[in-house]
């Protein structure tokens, strides 16, 4: 009988918090970088950050592991998500494609040195009503393309309409 409550207890008592993040110093210009790699379609990427001591001039990116690789030789590159220069910020992302990717948070160049926390969590299956999705360029083209299209027609099939009902008048 005290073995099946002590069972009960454990399994009511609330789960162990999560450990808290590790603080890390950043010099000017500086970055630090945590890969991780997709293999559960869509996959939520949480990440936020805030600085302990020092100014406004820390972001954090999500990118994809081809193009961290440019970032890293201070090439232009492209980002899934990114925050602003400031002391705390935070994103979230679906990933809706399987691969390597890195979080980056970094220093601006010409800053003071700061001490930061970073904190990521990643979901499978998120709740798609939470978390908006992006069309990728080759959508928002097409989108583009179509609405276009749709207006046109619409605007050409009136025009059409009023031409006929206008009466003729020979001049």
């Amino acid at each position: 009988m005290k073995l099946l409550l002590a069972a009960l207890l454990l399994a009511q008592s609330p789960p162990a918090p999560a450990p808290a993040p590790q603080a890390f110093r950043l010099a000017p210009g500086d970055y630090r970088w945590i890969p991780f790699t997709v293999r559960h379609v869509p996959t939520e990427v949480q990440c936020s950050f805030r600085v302990l001591e020092g100014g406004p001039t820390v972001h954090v990116e999500l990118l994809p592991m081809e193009e961290f690789r440019r970032f890293s030789r201070d090439r232009d590159h492209k980002t899934l998500a990114v925050s602003p220069d400031s002391t705390k910020g935070d994103f979230r992302r679906i990933i809706g494609e399987k691969g390597q990717y890195a979080v980056v948070v970094k220093n601006r160049a010409g800053a003071g040195p700061v001490k930061v926390t970073l904190d990521i969590a990643t979901e499978l299956e998120p709740n798609a009503d939470v978390v908006a999705k992006e069309l990728n360029s080759r959508q928002r083209l097409v989108v583009i393309c179509v609405s276009f299209l749709l207006f046109f027609a619409m605007v050409g099939f009136s025009g059409i309409k009023l031409l006929r009902a206008l009466p003729r008048r020979p001049f």
